[in-house]
């Protein structure tokens, strides 16, 4: 049966002797990983949860999280991860939607769930976590609770994760993520990908969310060790990376930026590094190349919550095609369709990214008009807008809601960031569409300098008035940082807001 139930199973017992989990001052082997995750299983089936009751999950990057996700996984029960960053008010909304059987959480987040009693009568509250060490109480858990396991078969349409977006506008929506969807992706990635058993992935990106649960599942059922920090500082991960060997990690554009300028102030050893992953949002083109410099591998996904991973781009597709997401992934297609008439556009026009894939959610939970706005006729429309080359290689020029419109043409803020900041001294940039009487819109771009370069706003106008057409100049602004939602994703209506 091709179900994460199945894997979890079969693969964890392949790596019994090596290091699972690291965190704290705790380090698990996969054989006593596997031995807490059934015994886990066990209590869940004790306290009368049943296939497809769902088990929320509030808990930062450490041991207990992933042990919580596959025991739930492992009866068929529902994981609902819950975002770090949502409100009392989103976190409402999820639970009524969701109704738990049981909520895990860390001491930390108690005051959100303080005002919800009402929402909380049937869950089962249970405070995991305080700080990087387990609570007694979870931890009585695995005391004398046998690990055998009766329990009923998950089948491949039965939903794992139910995923909320974490959107930086609207409300969540939560994405129905099934087994089969996820055992096809894993075990296609274990055929085609390359192996990594025995390697340290230092899992510093937030786990709720779907590139890290991504890399979770892939180091559970691979024999690769899981190392948590604690909320940690680029200056932190550099230092962790040198002291633990790490050979891989994953996290957003943001954090990788911060690093290169720590990396700047000193040296750190990272000879253990294999490769940097990134993806969620546009990552510069400059990151590419000043890792290079530093004799580091950096790679990136392109995907969504609902689609999972689409394309992927590596240094030995080409320099030349450093620009763009890459080429998609095998059992992966990807058309460009005009946004209005639904057409498919030849290589080289930019429209909607629309795909098609074995991965793709299994729409939104109890939103149905949701859904069929961006499931239509078994392909899934992005929401973003791009192009293909002629050798198939994705280009990725934003989100549709953030295209600028100009008097009649269409500015890609993604196209002029790309551009800022390769000028040397600038960090990052955000680039908005602001509102004019006789245009419609026109550009501002809101910049971070590293403050020890001496940049003036003409300078940085200057550079992009070589490469861009005059209408996509923008309006410079100096900020010291750009709001950011806890993800590292840059808010663009927190800097509209201050244009309205």
């Amino acid at each position: 049966m091709n179900t994460l139930q199945h894997f979890i199973y079969y693969h964890m017992e392949k790596s019994a002797e090596l290091e699972a989990l690291s965190g704290g001052d705790r380090t698990l082997s996969f054989m006593e990983y596997h031995d807490r995750v059934n015994k886990l299983a066990q209590f869940l089936l004790e306290k009368g949860v049943q296939k497809g009751d769902c088990i929320a999950i509030l808990c930062k990057n450490n041991h207990h999280f992933p042990v919580i996700l596959l025991g739930a996984l492992k009866i068929g029960a529902v994981v609902v991860p819950l975002s770090w960053q949502l409100t009392t008010y989103e976190v409402a909304g999820i639970l009524k939607n969701s109704q738990p059987s049981i909520i895990f959480y860390d001491r930390e987040f108690a005051p959100v769930f303080s005002p919800l009693g009402q929402y909380l009568q049937s869950s089962l509250m249970i405070e995991a976590g305080i700080g990087m060490n387990t609570t007694e109480e979870f931890e009585n858990i695995f005391i004398e609770r046998p690990s055998q396991l009766n329990i009923e078969q998950v089948v491949e349409d039965d939903l794992a994760l139910l995923l909320f977006t974490s959107g930086t506008t609207g409300n969540p929506k939560g994405c129905m993520v099934n087994h089969g969807s996820l055992a096809t992706y894993l075990t296609d990635l274990h055929i085609n990908g390359r192996q990594h058993r025995g390697t340290r992935f230092l899992a510093c990106h937030p786990l709720y969310h779907m590139s890290s649960l991504n890399h979770l599942l892939q180091g559970a059922f691979g024999g690769v060790t899981l190392h948590f920090l604690w909320e940690p500082k680029p200056d932190e991960i550099l230092q962790e990376i040198e002291k633990k060997q790490i050979h891989m990690m994953m996290a957003f554009p943001s954090v990788y930026t911060y690093m290169l300028e720590e990396m700047k102030k000193r040296s750190f050893n990272l000879s253990s590094i294999s490769a940097f992953i990134s993806g969620g949002t546009k990552v510069p083109t400059r990151l590419f190349k000043e890792f290079k410099d530093y004799g580091v591998m950096m790679v990136q996904g392109y995907g969504s919550t609902e689609a999972w991973t689409v394309s992927s781009w590596r240094p030995d597709m080409g320099w030349d095609k450093v620009h763009s997401a890459g080429k998609p992934i095998p059992r992966v297609s990807v058309k460009i369709k005009d946004p209005r008439t639904h057409e498919e556009l030849p290589p080289g026009e930019v429209g909607e990214v629309v795909i098609k894939s074995p991965y793709v959610f299994a729409g939104y939970y109890q939103n149905r008009h949701a859904t069929e706005k961006v499931l239509k006729d078994g392909w899934f429309y992005m929401g973003d807008s791009g192009c293909l080359d002629e050798e198939g290689f994705l280009y990725i020029t934003g989100r549709y809601k953030d295209v600028i419109v100009y008097g009649g043409d269409n500015i890609y803020p993604h196209q002029v960031e790309d551009i800022i900041e390769q000028v040397p001294g600038v960090i990052e940039s955000a680039v908005i569409g602001v509102p004019d009487e006789v245009y419609g819109e026109i550009p501002r771009a809101y910049v971070v300098v590293n403050e020890t370069y001496c940049l003036g706003k003409e300078d940085v106008i200057s550079y992009c008035k070589e490469r861009l057409a005059n209408y996509k100049v923008p309006d410079i602004i100096f900020v010291k940082s750009l709001p950011k939602n806890r993800l590292g994703k840059i808010v663009k209506h927190a800097l509209r807001g201050d244009c309205i």
